[in-house]
């Protein structure tokens, strides 16, 4: 018995990427909006090479690709880098730094590649001195992958996540064991979880060609797409892998429902409008310049973010210094107070938002939630919608999904199409309901119907990939118009991308040009490389590379490493500018650093001359 225990053990010395998400029970940041309010902690480990089992080829490079990633979308790290070939003492005492460091921190991630095993259910990371040779000596070599969950729960922490790369071939094969099931175990989703593993539980995975493993290729490249929450995340992820691997390696994901929505890189900017696109601004009180435009869904498209837009715990229940509003704004306020005070509902929801946003007076989300409570029960749908966003949250009091869907079945129930929306995504996540993608799919309906851009947007997706409805791309196309009309940034994108590309519609340059300068407009960096990328070739414009690169750096000021690429290839072929073979390779590198896959194969046949 102990002996085949022991071969078990040993077999199951086979790596496989894991990926963890654990989600608090608070809606989660986004990158662009939040890398100034949030704080977005990390440890990247990255073990290669080990004393008493072979060194592995790419975890190093892979830990590299993911922190530089990390650090770009907003994450501070732990060592400031990753940090390479722990042995067992430096391995806890990172984790330890971790547990201390994400204490009270929105978002923590703890990424790990290398070598990782399964015994008897639990996973079990790999220190570089380790050398067990029986079971019970897992405690005192190897770290427990469930340890560090543990320092992340209490940690008041908004949204965990925990990455295990660990997916290459049996360390141990060289001791003549016979072959059985490998990899790492499959783990159950708590509530708020997702599980994804780079290939099926059990399974392992490759390490791929290039100097980087494919899924750490694969994920960081999916961090970076502006507009993907974490599912639509894994997704991705997983059908690039596949692709890339033929089929060798397909990535498997177990979930719970997610609390609120995340975005590891936003969508042009405006990854609110992605996740619920509300919010009417009170344009009264804010200045003419930031006024956002609303709706006549009572979504915002452009400008302030949206009322109940995700903001840290503490920012939630404490006052911020008010906006210095001009004579006009304060002559404003004051007559709502008179107004809301005589029980005007209309200057309520006002007010409620002056409050809510510290427009002209101190942020206080408890006055706020006052204030559109008393608006509510007048039977204001606005108001209604607007409870409903401060109770799922626990803005400005208790937090209750139930309750929260109460306000927004109200609201629905008066035809308010952001409470469709917002019912449809409790559906999608199963937020205080049963999941039913039926449900979700019938609201998000009823929201495209009554004009709402998200539920357009959304319903556009809808079609396009057959979630819950027959793949149709001519109604695809039908809805995202709608929503673009509406100035729906991911909207606009996603029409530049099928006319560029001739999907579903006539390849058309002059439509794909225009609206990428809608998304371009509020700042997507992926509107921007695309119309550098046209006029740099000439397509639907005249060439005009000065032209190009100027759209070229303004996406690579937010980050765009396909944008960085493309400025080297201007500077290395001269186009718009003197060759400048050095200034190319920095570009190229800055790129690569990314994980610019073009960047990177580039660099290497250079080094092969």
């Amino acid at each position: 018995m102990r002996r085949t225990r022991l071969f078990q053990f040993l077999l199951s010395f086979l790596p496989c990427v894991l990926w963890i998400v654990a989600a608090a029970p608070v809606s989660a940041q986004n990158a662009s909006q939040n890398v100034g309010e949030s704080r977005r902690v990390a440890l990247v480990v990255g073990n290669f090479a080990y004393v008493h089992v072979p060194r592995l080829s790419n975890p190093g490079n892979d830990a590299t690709l993911v922190a530089t990633t990390l650090r770009q979308l907003g994450f501070t790290l732990i060592g400031d880098a990753a940090q390479e070939n722990l042995d067992k003492i430096h391995f806890d005492q990172a984790v330890q730094a971790f547990g201390r460091a994400i204490q009270g921190a929105d978002v923590a991630l703890f990424y790990y590649a290398g070598h990782g095993l399964q015994v008897d259910g639990t996973n079990w990371l790999v220190p570089t001195d380790a050398n067990p040779t029986r079971p019970q000596d897992l405690d005192f070599q190897m770290v427990n992958a469930d340890l560090v969950l543990q320092q992340m729960n209490g940690a008041g922490t908004r949204l965990n996540m925990v990455v295990l790369d660990a997916c290459r071939n049996n360390p141990f094969g060289m001791l003549g064991t016979r072959a059985v099931a490998g990899g790492l175990a499959q783990m159950k989703a708590p509530e708020g979880t997702i599980i994804a593993f780079a290939t099926q539980p059990g399974n392992v995975a490759t390490d791929g060609s290039g100097a980087d493993g494919p899924y750490a290729m694969a994920l960081t490249a999916s961090m970076r797409q502006p507009g993907l929450d974490i599912f639509q995340t894994f997704n991705h992820v997983g059908l690039t892998v596949q692709h890339q691997t033929n089929g060798v390696q397909v990535p498997w994901v177990s979930s719970s429902p997610i609390d609120g929505e995340f975005y590891f890189t936003a969508g042009g900017g405006a990854a609110e409008e992605i996740a619920e696109a509300v919010g009417d601004p009170a344009s009264a009180l804010a200045p003419a310049a930031s006024s956002p435009t609303p709706n006549g869904a009572g979504a915002t498209t452009r400008g302030d973010s949206p009322i109940h837009a995700p903001v840290s715990a503490a920012a939630a229940q404490t006052t911020t210094q008010p906006t210095q509003p001009d004579a006009a704004a304060v002559t404003r306020l004051q007559s709502l107070q008179a107004e809301a005070a005589q029980g005007k509902a209309d200057a309520q929801i006002d007010l409620g938002l002056a409050y809510a946003k510290g427009l002209g007076v101190a942020r206080d989300d408890t006055i706020a939630r006052q204030w559109f409570d008393r608006a509510a029960q007048q039977g204001m749908a606005k108001a209604q919608y607007y409870m409903g966003a401060m109770v799922e949250r626990g803005r400005g009091g208790p937090r209750s999904y139930a309750s929260a869907l109460q306000w927004y079945q109200r609201a629905a129930d008066q035809g308010y199409p952001s409470a469709e929306a917002a019912i449809g995504r409790f559906y999608a996540r199963g937020l205080g309901v049963p999941r039913d993608l039926v449900r979700r799919t019938d609201w998000d309906r009823r929201a495209a119907m009554h004009g709402a851009p998200l539920g357009q947007w959304a319903l556009g997706n809808f079609y396009q990939f057959g979630n819950g409805v027959p793949k149709d791309m001519a109604l695809a196309v039908q809805w995202y118009e709608r929503a673009a009309k509406q100035g729906f940034v991911p909207a606009e994108l996603r029409l530049g991308i099928l006319y560029e590309n001739g999907i579903a519609v006539p390849r058309d340059y002059a439509q794909a040009i225009y609206w990428f300068r809608k998304a371009a407009d509020s700042g997507n960096t992926h509107a921007l490389n695309s119309l550098g990328v046209f006029y740099r070739r000439g397509l639907g414009v005249p060439r005009d590379y000065k032209q190009a690169m100027q759209f070229f750096h303004q996406a690579a000021d937010k980050g765009s490493p396909m944008a960085e690429f493309n400025i080297g290839l201007l500077y290395a072929n001269g186009h718009g500018v003197r060759i400048d073979k050095q200034q190319a390779h920095l570009w190229f590198e800055k790129a690569a650093a990314a994980g610019n896959q073009s960047a990177i194969d580039l660099l290497a046949r250079q080094q092969d001359r």
